[in-house]
């Protein structure tokens, strides 16, 4: 978390949003704090995860937008967790924080446990499991609609202007140069329903947990209008993003990944498989996204190896206008 944001963050705050939503204080576990404040804790020995969003990093009415959705897909038996009334019975609460606010948030615990990229069940059968979750929320958003007042989920590219591109540093223009050019080519794709629509597009291995025969997908903080292409991408490039078992990044993703995903997905969503043509593109674009956050969340005065390495690497990649992996459709459509 931005040291900006974390003198707003105490004792006091978590206190009171234990409160609101009637949890034991005492069993507050903290899980994370990448974008978010994230806990697990318990109300009468059952477990939930506590979010608390620091109002510069979203609006109110972007985490109530983010909840409509994520209601609406717990209603249709989506695997997704679903978000929890507070004592008041709202989806989201507000605590000063100076002249800030944290929203607080509460949602039900995936079932299931974490899965890793150099786990035994990092597998195919995982993948197509993988592939089916992405298509049933793709296939639910197709009928989406915001309810009365709430607001629409951002455009990603237009999201990239304030979340990502205001880190990449101004003096770095051969970066700058191929980001705009991949914002650009994205920008002029159709916007048709086909092919685009509300998602996730954060659907990464940390983003769910499996029980070994399904997977539940759980922080939505993220969720956008965007191109079906780019949940699809995600998948792909967090598989092999750090991932140093695999050494054919090639045969892994074509023969081995991307099958195994695209059969379970096609099980419950009808996509246009030409459209992955495009998926190169949302590669470059992650890595866009990757270089800008992780500027924005790294001490960059005092960068360790391994991550002055990321950088690099990342960097590379863009200026050379080359995706992670080189994805071979043809072994897919065979």
């Amino acid at each position: 978390m931005e040291k900006e944001v974390e003198v707003f963050f105490n004792e006091d705050v978590l206190k009171i949003g234990a409160e609101l939503f009637m949890l034991d204080y005492s069993t507050l576990e903290k899980l994370g704090s990448f974008e978010n404040y994230v806990f697990s804790a318990q109300r009468k020995g059952e477990e939930f995860i506590l979010r608390l969003t620091h109002s510069s990093h979203r609006s109110k009415q972007q985490v109530e937008a983010e909840l409509a959705w994520l209601q609406y897909l717990q209603s249709k038996n989506a695997p997704v967790c679903g978000p929890i009334s507070s004592k008041n019975g709202q989806l989201v609460e507000a605590i000063p924080a100076g002249k800030t606010f944290f929203f607080i948030s509460l949602f039900e615990k995936a079932k299931g446990t974490a899965v890793k990229v150099q786990d035994p069940i990092f597998n195919e059968k995982l993948f197509k499991a993988w592939g089916r979750a992405t298509g049933i929320l793709h296939r639910l958003s197709n009928d989406y609609v915001e309810p009365n007042g709430i607001i629409k989920r951002p455009d990603l590219v237009e999201e990239f202007r304030i979340q990502f591109a205001p880190f990449i540093p101004n003096d770095d223009v051969k970066v700058k140069e191929k980001v705009t050019s991949i914002l650009l080519a994205i920008k002029n794709l159709p916007k048709d329903k086909e092919r685009y629509r509300l998602i996730h597009s954060d659907i990464h291995s940390g983003n769910f947990f499996y029980d070994g025969a399904d997977i539940t997908i759980f922080d939505f903080d993220d969720s956008t209008y965007h191109h079906l292409i780019g949940d699809i991408a995600i998948p792909i490039y967090y598989s092999l993003w750090l991932n140093n078992k695999i050494i054919n990044k090639e045969k892994f993703i074509n023969e081995e990944f991307l099958p195994a995903f695209m059969k379970g997905y096609v099980k419950e969503n009808h996509i246009n498989l030409t459209l992955l043509n495009d998926i190169e593109l949302f590669l470059k674009l992650r890595d866009c996204e990757l270089y800008g956050v992780l500027h924005k969340k790294w001490d960059l005065s005092s960068l360790n190896e391994k991550q002055k390495n990321i950088l690099n690497e990342i960097r590379e990649r863009i200026i050379s206008d080359t995706p992670i992996v080189s994805v071979q459709l043809e072994k897919l459509f065979r």
